[in-house]
């Protein structure tokens, strides 16, 4: 049941209660419950908003050096304007930031930023064209 809850989230995460409940088979309360029990263990973290439309959406991959912690570069970026999701990863970088803005000159700022920070190699980006 929590994972059917946690799909439904994944894809409206303005879905109702009381819809959630009719989709699950159960009850409001139920639902209300589990959301809560989710939400207070961890495995939901937060509830965020996807935007469409005019927004500038980019992969920015990030490579770190060898001796710098990939958590506290990770850290500094997570919660600026423009910064979706942050994600350490294995490969050849070491990071993966999801950005989102306005405009590509606001992209730059953010691109600027993270290779501003002391410990950062270098950083790739790719442009999203499509969200499905």
């Amino acid at each position: 049941m929590d994972r059917h809850i946690i799909r439904i989230l994944r894809t409206s995460g303005r879905e109702s209660y009381t819809e959630m409940a009719a989709a699950v088979g159960t009850s409001e309360g139920t639902i209300r419950s589990r959301v809560k029990r989710l939400v207070e263990e961890g495995t939901i973290r937060q509830f965020t908003i996807r935007t469409a439309g005019s927004h500038v959406k980019a992969l920015v991959e990030v490579t770190v050096e060898a001796n710098v912690h990939t958590a506290d570069i990770a850290k500094r970026i997570r919660d600026w304007d423009g910064v979706e999701t942050v994600w350490e990863v294995t490969g050849d970088q070491d990071i993966l930031v999801v950005a989102d803005c306005p405009t590509t000159g606001d992209l730059n700022v953010i691109i600027d930023k993270i290779r501003s920070i002391p410990g950062t190699q270098a950083t790739r980006s790719r442009l999203i064209l499509k969200e499905l």
